[in-house]
This record gives C-alpha cells, structure tokens and sequence, in this order.
C-alpha cells in the first residue's frame, strides 16, 4: 500500500515538474458593482478605481432584492419587459409604466438591462425604468432599476462577468 501511495505521488510530482507549457490565465473583468440597499446607492469600479455612482430603486418587502455576491452573466440592449405578476396580463409586453403620475411609454430603443446571477438564480437585472420618481424607493420585485440616462452612462462599462456585490 505504502509503495504505490508513493508511485503516485512520484508520479505526479514528475507531471508538474516536466510540465513546461505556460500556466493558463482566466482573462475575467477587474470590474465590480456594489449597490447598497439602505442608501439605495450604485457604485461602479473599474480596477478599484470609482468610476460611476447613482441612485437606484430596490425590491420592496415582500419581494426584496437578494443580498450576496454574484455577477452580471448578460447585457441586454432593448429588452422586452412583460407582466410577470398572474392576471390578465400576465406573459404581455409592457408598453406603458404606472408611474405616480400616469402612465409613461416605456421607450424601449432607450432602455437597458444587465442580467444578474445572484447565487446560482437569473431572476434578477439591474435595468432603466420610464418611471424615475421611482428612484431611491423600494418599490421593484427585486430588481435594481435606474433612471434611463443612468443606464446609458452606465451599460457601455460594464462587461459580462462583472462581479455585483448587494449589501445592507
């Protein structure tokens, strides 16, 4: 038992030894977004350095934004937004918002969305919203919504594979 436990290791020892090739670099984004829910705050960093701060509406409480560590696993240029809540509507394209002052046309050529992988879930973005009175509310079913102007600034600097950080 003893001499093959130590063949195995020899020989293992011998493959990383001989092994000459290059170690491999997983190229990901030094990039992280940090939102933070009691100031209702997002903050961008690019190589930690700050480039980027807004406020942002949260989930309320029944349906809360997730705290944790997770990533942005997609971009979204235009996205559809639908009725998810059951009903009458369920499953349709939301055309117009229900802001506090009336409905708004959702302008979908300007809006945004960057989808969020929060412990293994997809059912979370951080996206424009039509209504920015919203901003700085808990008000969402847990996503994180920014004005539309917020977002346009913000999109082009993000890439795939950012890591998001939401805390208390």
């Amino acid at each position: 038992m003893f001499g093959k436990l130590l063949t195995l290791i020899l020989l293992l020892t011998n493959q990383s030894v001989t092994d000459t090739s290059p170690p491999k670099k997983i190229s990901l984004p030094q990039q992280l977004i940090l939102i933070n829910l009691t100031t209702k705050t997002l903050e961008f960093y690019d190589q930690d350095k700050l480039v980027f701060e807004c406020s942002v509406r949260i989930g309320k409480r029944g349906t809360p934004t997730p705290l944790g560590i997770g990533f942005v696993y997609e971009k979204r240029d235009r996205p559809i937004f639908r009725y998810v809540d059951p009903g009458p509507q369920q499953g349709q394209v939301v055309n117009y918002a229900e802001c506090g002052d009336g409905l708004k046309k959702v302008i979908h050529s300007k809006m945004r969305a960057l989808g969020l992988n929060m412990k293994g879930e997809i059912k979370y973005s951080i996206h424009s919203t039509t209504c920015s009175e919203t901003i700085g509310k808990p008000l969402s079913n847990g996503c994180i919504g920014m004005t539309v102007p917020d977002m346009l600034k913000l999109y082009p600097l993000v890439k795939e594979g950012t890591k998001v950080r939401i805390v208390k």
